[in-house]
């Protein structure tokens, strides 16, 4: 009964903060939204709050856009954070257009609703993070959720049940899921870094080690890749200091003891010969040749969000998802609409690299290692998706968001350091 209390708890804490502290919240909606628990409490938490009719979250996102309407929409000053967030726009508009030309299937609708409610999400908390305190708020909001859930399914793991690779996870299969434990792993080691707190320091590298071990498990081929493309980045990125350099090695160390035999064999056979791939690697093959076919034939709209799988099977006899994020976007909105789902994350990194490399004024040092965090995660979610098709994976857009809210807290440090300037001349 306690992960139902705790749901219970959280909802009425969003919903009685919403109208004074919509930050909070939007906080537990993020929360709900990576931590899904109607699928981690599925055997005794009603699918709806006091049997409302209403989900969880919905409880908490009408009364959370009221009160941010009501403390003016926050602070909608973010700096270099318009240009990715333009484009973000500019691609949900463009998905809105495509589904009311093209026959798309009830799923398809669901889809569109769910990406109004993340951008919305995405844009309240952009306007209310104001400060160092409430983005850090954020993070660890990010390794909570993500944390749990990889704990859990460790104690799954460990109780001689498999649940993520044998059934998946929250309507995910373990392709999908084991990105969103990268992305989480990628938070909480980097917060592991920048915390000074040792209690929290401990606690953010835990969480970090239960969903790298939950990626292993996952026999997941494209997060045992992203996994390793992050762990790459991060070394390249990171300052060289001893005690970096210390952390990074015992990370890698826990990571090869943590893969057995059988992940390794998993995560080798990507690279076997053509003539040696395995039922699943060839169907990737074909399912990605499809794919351009189709976007030679329709490369303006596509075939209409989620409508991919239904084309597939009524145009190639394969009911199949394309297993890549990035031509399966393309083939269903079009190459506008794939380019700017790409462009949205490539415009995230490009704009956070100035945070990662301290090229603009920081008001904590912790963000330089946040935007170390985002650039890391993209990197490895880039190349997972080239394998998966993440049908638009939440925590993946809230790791983005944590860069999005360094641009705009960095935007407003240089505006309070260019008045002190000039009250200092005056």
């Amino acid at each position: 009964m306690k992960g139902p209390l705790f749901v219970y708890f959280m909802t009425i804490i969003g919903i009685g903060s919403s109208l004074f502290y919509p930050y909070v919240a939007v906080l537990v909606y993020v929360l709900f939204a990576v931590m899904s628990p109607n699928a981690l409490w599925y055997y005794n938490l009603p699918p709806t709050f006091f049997n409302s009719g209403f989900g969880y979250s919905e409880m908490v996102a009408y009364p959370m856009i009221i009160g941010w309407v009501l403390h003016s929409c926050g602070n909608l000053r973010i700096g270099r954070a318009y240009f990715p967030m333009a484009i973000l726009v500019c691609y949900l508009l463009w998905v809105i257009v495509t589904s009311f030309i093209l026959e798309i299937t009830p799923l398809g609708w669901e889809t569109v609703i769910m990406l109004v409610r993340l951008l919305t999400a995405m844009i309240i908390v952009l306007t209310l993070c104001n400060s160092v305190f409430g983005l850090k708020c954020l993070v660890w909001t990010i390794i909570f959720g993500t944390g749990f859930v990889a704990y859990e399914l460790n104690m799954s793991y460990f109780g001689g049940f498999n649940r993520l690779q044998m059934v998946g996870f929250a309507g995910m299969d373990n392709n999908f899921f084991a990105v969103a434990m990268v992305m989480g792993a990628t938070v909480s080691f980097f917060t592991g870094l920048a915390e000074k707190n040792y209690v929290l320091k401990a606690l953010a590298f835990l969480s970090a080690v239960l969903q790298a071990h939950t990626v292993l498990f996952s026999m997941s081929r494209g997060g045992m890749l992203a996994l390793c493309v992050v762990g790459a980045v991060s070394f390249l990125l990171l300052p060289k200091t001893p005690g970096n350099i210390t952390l990074f090695l015992v990370a890698v160390i826990i990571g090869l003891a943590l893969a057995g035999p059988s992940v390794r064999e998993r995560f080798f056979s990507s690279f076997e010969n053509m003539e040696d791939l395995d039922g699943s690697a060839q169907s990737r093959l074909t399912s990605w040749k499809n794919c351009i076919t189709v976007i030679k034939e329709k490369p303006v709209m596509g075939v209409g969000i989620q409508n991919w799988a239904r084309y597939a099977r009524s145009r190639f006899g394969i009911f199949l998802e394309a297993h890549s994020t990035w031509l399966q976007a393309a083939a269903e909105t079009g190459i506008i609409g794939g380019l700017l789902q790409a462009s949205f994350i490539f415009a995230c990194m490009w704009k956070v690299l100035a945070v990662a490399f301290a090229k603009i004024p920081l008001p904590d040092p912790s963000l330089r290692y946040y935007g170390q965090m985002v650039i890391a995660a993209m990197c490895g979610y880039v190349a997972a998706a080239q394998f998966v098709s993440l049908y638009y994976l939440e925590v993946v857009y809230y790791v983005c968001l944590v860069g999005l809210c360094c641009l705009k807290i960095s935007f407003l440090y240089s505006e309070e350091l260019e008045e002190e300037a000039q009250v200092a001349q005056a």
